[in-house]
């Protein structure tokens, strides 16, 4: 008896990770937790205090967790409505224009190529079941996402990647030896090189350069930290350090 052949399976086929999904919410917590607590640092090491730099450092990090996390449950929980809604008054209109919905399932496969006797199979096995048909119109015609992502995941992680990433421009000033001035410049060198990391470990998912990737989230924490910088010496008149 023969058996079936097998059939050659794509190299990178099982590369398609599921924790790829959520590498928005990872890279976006992070850059934001260290950029946000950088900012604060430069901003503030105009005053020359060490406990100062670090309380507010600290107070920024916290509110800014508080409002990422929720931020991301709130905009994720609106735009899931958003789709069931969408989705609610599409299958009204399945169910009161069926000839108009079903003209746009033709016009979505005459688009692919289909047509002819094909193409009316095609749309007459699509549309013989309203749930096909509805899963159809989803995909096709308003592209939203099979599973859509869930809000408390989504705050949650980057609630939690906002923490890992605010913590490391605040590990300098943790050292009782370490004055003001080598803090902020350790912060900040941290932060970035940091940056720099995450930025080239996020290729792991895009496979991007990873020099190019690092080098602009780094650029992002530079940039932050210098225009901060120069906010605080405008706002002192220069004239608490030199």
């Amino acid at each position: 008896m023969k058996t079936q052949k097998e059939i050659p399976r794509p190299e990178q086929q099982e590369e398609h990770s599921k924790e790829g999904k959520l590498i928005r919410e990872v890279v976006f917590g992070i850059q934001d937790g260290i950029v946000t607590v950088i900012a604060v640092v430069a901003g503030v090491s105009v005053l020359g205090d060490k406990g100062i730099i670090m309380l507010s450092a600290v107070a920024g990090l916290l509110g800014e967790t508080i409002s990422m996390s929720l931020g991301g449950y709130l905009s994720t929980k609106s735009q899931n409505d958003y789709y069931r809604e969408e989705l609610r008054k599409e299958k009204e209109h399945i169910e009161k224009f069926p000839e108009w919905e079903r003209q746009e399932v033709r016009e979505f496969y005459a688009a692919k190529g289909f047509k002819g006797r094909e193409l009316e199979t095609i749309v007459r096995i699509i549309t013989s079941s309203k749930e096909s048909w509805l899963e159809v119109m989803r995909a096709e015609e308003f592209g939203f996402p099979k599973e859509p992502d869930k809000p408390v995941v989504v705050g949650s992680v980057i609630g939690l990647a906002s923490v890992a990433g605010g913590i490391l421009p605040i590990i300098p000033f943790l050292f009782p030896s370490v004055t003001a001035e080598a803090g902020v410049v350790s912060s900040v060198t941290l932060a970035i090189g940091s940056l720099f990391a995450v930025g080239a470990a996020r290729t792991f998912f895009t496979r991007k350069n990873w020099f190019t990737s690092g080098f602009e989230m780094a650029a992002i924490g530079a940039i932050a930290a210098a225009a901060t910088f120069s906010i605080g010496k405008l706002l002192t008149g220069g004239l608490v350090l030199p």
